[in-house]
């Protein structure tokens, strides 16, 4: 058997190990896992994926009307597949949080006072974006994580 590697490589162990019981080859289970090539349909990211990303060339976030971001993503996509009218595209983007949160891409649906909808669109931060500062993180909190003092409760 040939040794696994890769993310997933503790499950393409059992899967190959499995496979027999499965109906399948060891060979079939390896092809599964393994990645789509980089230009295939599979490979390349979602359509709405690839716009946003365009539209984060241009600006770092957007934060606007369905109608607004309707107008900014039109050009970037296939007009025979992406959504036209401002209702569509608050559909379409509500299929796709999953999708976008993947990417890293951070997607809110909010409603103004005034009744107004509004999509946050934004890039997520990483961890390894920010300096991390002994100080103020909690995890180092000169403050002691317990009380000092004890209380004794009383027996019932």
């Amino acid at each position: 058997m040939n040794q696994a590697t890769g993310r997933h490589a503790n499950a393409l162990a059992w899967a190959m190990a499995a496979s027999p019981a499965l109906g399948c080859t060891e060979g079939e289970m390896q092809l599964a896992f393994a990645p789509p090539p980089p230009h295939s349909r599979f490979g390349e990211p979602h359509p709405i994926v690839a716009a946003v990303r365009h539209l984060f060339e241009q600006r770092r976030s957007f934060t606007g009307t369905a109608a607004e971001l309707s107008d900014l993503l039109r050009p970037l996509l296939d007009p025979r597949t992406s959504p036209q009218s401002p209702q569509s595209v608050l559909h379409h983007f509500k299929k796709c949080v999953l999708t976008l949160a993947d990417s890293r891409i951070e997607l809110k649906f909010r409603r103004l006072p005034g009744g107004n909808r509004i999509i946050d669109l934004s890039t997520e931060p990483c961890d390894d974006d920010f300096p991390q500062n002994d100080e103020s993180s909690s995890q180092n909190s000169a403050s002691p994580p317990q009380p000092t003092e004890t209380e004794e409760v009383p027996a019932a």
